[in-house]
C-alpha cells in the first residue's frame, strides 16, 4: 500500500494514527504538517483537510481526515487481525473510551497539564485542568477491571488513544502523579509504555 500521513511527530493525534499503522504493519511516509502558530503546511493542504488540521492521510488514493475515520479505515482494510473487538459490548466500550479521550480527556490532560509544563517553561496548570484530568483518569480506572476487552487485555483502537494521551500526561510530574492515583490504570500503563511500538513512535517531546 502507498500510505502518506500528514502531521507532526509530537502531535498526540498524529501519534495515534502512527501507532495504528505500526500495529497493522504498514509502512508510511510522514509529511511534516504544522498547522499551529508559526508553523507551515504543504501547499494545497486545504484540499486534503478543509479545516487545515492534523492528521490527514492518503492510502492508495483514498484521502481521509479526522483521526477516528482514519483509524477505523486502516483497521477495516488491513488484515489479518482486527483492532476492534468481536464482542459487541466490548466494541461499544472501545468506542466509548475513544470518545472519552476526544471529548473529556485530551483537553485537560494534554493542553491543560502537559503543554504548560513541557512547552511553556513550567507554567503551572490551572486547578480546573487538574481536577478535570483527575475525573477523566478516575473514569478510565473503572474500565480497566470492568471492560478489559475494550483496550486493556489485547490491543484495540482505544489502546492507542489512551497510550498517546497518557504518554504526554506522564511526561510531567503533575500528570504522572494523577495517573498514580489510579492503581489499575497505572499498572496497565507501566506495561504498555515500555513496548517497542511506543518507543518507535516517541518524539523528543515526551518521555514515553
Amino acid at each position: 500500500m502507498d500510505v502518506t500521513l500528514y502531521g507532526l511527530d509530537e502531535s498526540v493525534y498524529t501519534r495515534i494514527v502512527r501507532l495504528v499503522l505500526h500495529a497493522k504493519g504498514l509502512e508510511f511516509d510522514l509529511v511534516e504538517t504544522d498547522p499551529f502558530e508559526g508553523g507551515t503546511v504543504p501547499e494545497g493542504y486545504d484540499l486534503r483537510h478543509p479545516f487545515k488540521r492534523i492528521p490527514a492521510i492518503e492510502i492508495d488514493g483514498v484521502r481521509l481526515y479526522e483521526t477516528d475515520a482514519i483509524v477505523h479505515y486502516i483497521d477495516a482494510i488491513v488484515e489479518p487481525f482486527s483492532l476492534t473487538p468481536t464482542d459487541v459490548e466490548m466494541a461499544a466500550r472501545m468506542r466509548q473510551l475513544m470518545r472519552i479521550i476526544d471529548n473529556y480527556g485530551y483537553r485537560p490532560l494534554v493542553w491543560g497539564i502537559y503543554v504548560p509544563l513541557w512547552w511553556r517553561d513550567g507554567e503551572q496548570p490551572s486547578s480546573e485542568s487538574i481536577e478535570h484530568g483527575r475525573r477523566v483518569l478516575r473514569a478510565l480506572e473503572g474500565f480497566v477491571a470492568a471492560s478489559p476487552g475494550a483496550a486493556f487485555a489485547d490491543p484495540t483502537l482505544a489502546t492507542f488513544y489512551l497510550a498517546s494521551v497518557l504518554a504526554a500526561a506522564d511526561s510531567v510530574a503533575i500528570g504522572s502523579n494523577l495517573i498514580d492515583e489510579q492503581p489499575r490504570l497505572r499498572e496497565w500503563w507501566n506495561g504498555v509504555r515500555t513496548l517497542p511500538i511506543l518507543a518507535s513512535t516517541r518524539s523528543q517531546h515526551t518521555k514515553f
